[in-house]
């Protein structure tokens, strides 16, 4: 009897592992390929492409070759995103018996993502979703809008991407972060989410960035609230592209702290320590660490913010700068005030050299 029904078991999981191996090619998966570029291209307002799509019932995913998200037509013809491979989790049941296609989860593997800046301060992704070209009273569900309300996935994972910060018709070269590693999991369109942000800095340093957003903006992508614990290390200051070379200052930086978003206002609370620091061409490293305790706030529709908290300490030196800056095409605009009284001179001596010539000048 116990041979019998070894025998029914041993022959129903050779059944199963035949269907499993069959089924595949039974399923004719790239006929869902319109469907999916129509669906993700209502979505995000933008043309979608992907290759060949293949499928995994083990591991229950269809996979897709090299897709292409389309840019704003405003910034261009070049792609928002290109990727190697797209793995779309996928629930069996629905697919093998209805032909109906439910996303669990989105894996992207080595995509490219270019974020570019105009003058004016919009982006490229202020439009994904069709939702910048409406006005408020009309992002409501519906078309596009409706898409990308609707979209919900449980995972999205983007690994070992690419991600290119530049500023629109510039002649200067974008900033380029790369092991970008992105993770959030249960998205949705219409209420906050957590993720995770991990990527190498241009010219070394890493960015380690976690918190939640949402939800979406309907009018303009990059307005979306958010609340996140940033932490950078080892950051090459002059290699970041905020700066002007010319005006000679570098060194490395780390940065613990906070930054929030309500879309319009936001604000940056943490510490920097600043290492082997210059602050004039061709000066020397200085050997004394520079520590930063600030607050900033910023104006994102204005471009322009206020450092209201300053404190700098140069060993037992302390000074306190705040005030306004703002941006003024690629160039920021500083108007700050320095106070340091009684300020010991022989904690200022080490800093000199950062100085280079420019202080030679100066005694002069």
């Amino acid at each position: 009897m116990q041979k019998r029904w070894l025998r029914i078991v041993l022959i129903a999981i050779a059944v199963l592992f035949v269907i499993i191996l069959i089924l595949p090619f039974l399923i004719n998966v790239n006929s869902y390929r319109p469907k999916i570029e129509a669906s993700a291209s209502s979505a995000l307002g933008r043309q979608v492409t992907i290759g060949n799509l293949g499928l995994s019932l083990l591991s229950g995913t269809v996979t897709a070759e090299n897709l292409a998200i389309a840019d704003d037509p405003a910034f261009g013809k070049s792609p928002f995103v290109t990727a190697k491979s797209l793995k779309i989790g996928v629930e069996l049941m629905p697919l093998i018996f209805s032909k109906q296609l439910k996303i669990t989860e989105i894996e992207l593997e080595q995509p490219q993502i270019t974020l570019l800046r105009t003058a004016n301060g919009k982006w490229n992704y202020s439009s994904l979703g069709g939702a910048a070209e409406k006005k408020p009273e009309e992002a409501k569900p519906g078309a596009a809008a409706a898409a990308a309300a609707g979209l919900s996935v449980a995972k999205l994972d983007i690994n070992n991407g690419v991600l290119m910060v530049g500023t629109a018709n510039s002649k200067v070269k974008p900033r380029v972060y790369d092991k970008v590693n992105i993770q959030v999991t249960d998205f949705s369109a219409t209420s906050q989410f957590p993720f995770k942000l991990t990527a190498n800095l241009p010219s070394g340093g890493t960015a380690d960035i976690s918190g939640k957003a949402g939800p979406i903006s309907a009018t303009d992508v990059s307005k979306t609230p958010f609340e996140s614990a940033v932490k950078i290390n080892n950051m090459n200051i002059a290699a970041t592209g905020f700066i002007d070379a010319s005006t000679g200052i570098g060194g490395f930086a780390n940065f613990d702290g906070t930054l929030t978003s309500n879309g319009s206002q936001a604000k940056a609370v943490g510490t920097f320590t600043g290492t082997k620091l210059t602050l004039a061409p061709k000066a020397t490293p200085a050997p004394k660490t520079v520590v930063i305790k600030h607050v900033v706030d910023v104006d994102l529709d204005n471009q322009s913010g206020t450092i209201t908290q300053g404190d700098i300490a140069i060993g037992k030196a302390q000074a306190h700068l705040t005030g306004p800056f703002h941006t003024q095409g690629e160039t920021e605009v500083l108007n700050l005030k320095l106070n340091a009284p009684s300020m010991p001179v022989e904690e200022l001596e080490a800093m000199l050299p950062a100085w280079g010539s420019y202080f030679l000048r100066a005694q002069r």
